[in-house]
């Protein structure tokens, strides 16, 4: 297998997370639409709950991506093919 160029394991690492990011509000925004088609209270509530639970993790996505684009770049992945 040939091995990746940098710049093709950035496109990657950042593609992974922006997909990652449309589908966690995707997933919240269908929650909060089922969230006002309900009427039962405690549903609605853990709807609200499972949406925002989706969302704060966003963030945290892009964080580690910052990290995982610092490993790229200081040649970590291709320290370890080595061994």
């Amino acid at each position: 297998m040939k091995p990746k160029s940098t710049d093709q394991e950035k496109r990657s690492a950042v593609r992974s997370v922006v997909l990652s990011t449309l589908f966690q509000l995707l997933s919240a925004g269908a929650m909060l639409c089922l969230r006002a088609m309900t009427d039962t209270g405690w549903l609605r509530g853990l709807l609200l709950i499972l949406a925002a639970g989706g969302l704060i993790t966003i963030p945290f996505s892009f964080a580690v991506l910052r990290q995982r684009l610092r490993e790229i770049e200081g040649g970590e992945l291709d320290e370890a093919r080595k061994y």
